[in-house]
């Protein structure tokens, strides 16, 4: 979490509301009965309250570690450390936000610490729960005293925000070994075959997070005075894509797309593949509506973070974006030896992009997420192949769905 320069914000506790609505109360009854009385002490416990809590405002440097990205519907603890770096005691001490965005909750704030000396420590822990995948931007905790009499919370904010990727769902699923070929073109650029069976030279590249060490040109790294690791072409490999249907138009139960139930459940799903297939194939391609993302350059490892987080912003398309991706796709298919294709509704155009690949001799997965309208002409369509797997959107998104 980065610092920056501490800044005092103060604010009512509900307490505190409830004083403030009653000073108006008594000076709206004042008007006609004789209550300045009331109305005066009520008037000075606020006035005593602000310069008190003002005078021995907390002092606290918050630090802690916030989470990069989080996978959705799970709870996360995050740990954060306080410390006093005022002369005063500090009282009544917690921590939160003054604000979250709506798919993030807090699901336990920070415990209630009652004194903390000048000089002293102390670790608290909140829990946060994200409904939906996404990428939000959440400003750092606050941390806030309601000393003397509960009724004002001066906090310290550090600034700045950080951000947080929310991963869809995703499980290991069991998948049949008919389902994961090593399919052997003579026309590909790439082979099927044994991972990691006489992997060729291929050069040099920079070093990246997720290579493996053995891998570090020492020579090039003295040399350049930078890691770089040595690249080879496992062709021996197989090269896997992955095509996720976002055109919703037909199928979208809502108009809002957190309401899409088919479309999370189809990225879920894609999500959940990648990382079943990832330790035994490479995935080199990931499309996503009308977006074609490549992960040639990467480690094994960072394609299936970046696939994760490419998911994770995957947003609807139109219903015509598998016509924009089709040209892009066929050039590619020729180099892969296997796809799967993650589809929302089975038409002419989803039909033609599994023939292509076939066309080429690519094995193809495919897996359609049923939704409560299906699209004219559907049975028409699923008629035409046997390879078509059909699937619940609410097996998928409670976690029932185990095999494929």
């Amino acid at each position: 979490m980065s610092r920056t320069a501490p800044r005092l914000t103060v604010g009512l506790t509900e307490a505190g509301k409830t004083i403030l609505v009653g000073i108006g109360f008594v000076a709206l009854t004042a008007l006609v009965f004789p209550a300045f009385g009331v109305l005066a002490a009520l008037v000075w416990v606020m006035i005593t309250a602000l310069l008190v809590g003002f005078a021995v405002r907390p002092r606290i440097q918050v630090t802690g570690n916030f989470p990069d990205r989080i996978v959705a519907s799970q709870t996360v603890k995050l740990t954060y450390t306080l410390n006093n770096v005022s002369r005063l005691p500090a009282y009544h001490l917690w921590l939160g936000w003054d604000y979250l965005p709506k798919p993030i909750e807090l699901v336990a704030g920070s415990q209630l610490i009652r004194r903390l000396g000048p000089g002293e420590t102390a670790e608290v822990t909140i829990e946060i729960r994200a409904a939906r995948r996404g990428h939000y931007r959440i400003r750092h905790p606050v941390c806030q005293s309601s000393f003397p009499f509960n009724l004002l919370r001066f906090g310290v904010t550090q600034g700045g925000q950080d951000v947080l990727v929310v991963l869809p769902q995703f499980s290991m699923l069991r998948i049949p070994a008919s389902r994961l070929s090593r399919n052997v073109r003579s026309g590909g650029a790439k082979l099927g075959g044994r991972t990691g069976i006489f992997p060729e030279y291929a050069g040099n590249r920079p070093y990246m997070p997720g290579d493996s060490p053995r891998r570090i040109d020492a020579r090039a790294w003295a040399r350049l005075s930078v890691p770089v690791s040595k690249e080879y072409h496992d062709d021996f490999d197989d090269y896997v894509a992955l095509v996720l249907d976002t055109s919703v138009a037909q199928t979208a139960s809502g108009k809002d797309s957190d309401e899409i139930a088919e479309l999370e459940a189809a990225v879920s799903l894609c999500a959940s593949v990648a990382f079943t297939i990832n330790d035994g194939c490479l995935i080199d391609l990931l499309a996503t509506g009308k977006d074609l993302h490549q992960f040639t350059s990467l480690p094994r490892k960072v394609r299936l973070d970046k696939i994760h987080e490419t998911l994770a912003g995957v947003e609807p398309s139109g219903k015509d974006s598998i016509e924009q991706i089709t040209p892009v796709l066929a050039d590619r298919f020729s180099e892969i030896s296997e796809v799967f294709f993650i589809l929302l509704s089975w038409t002419e155009a989803q039909w033609r992009l599994v023939e292509l690949a076939g066309q080429v001799g690519c094995q193809s997965t495919v897996l359609l997420v049923d939704g409560t309208d299906q699209p004219h002409g559907y049975r028409d369509h699923l008629g035409r192949t046997g390879d078509v797997q059909r699937l619940s959107a609410g097996d998928i998104l409670t976690g029932q769905l185990k095999q494929l």
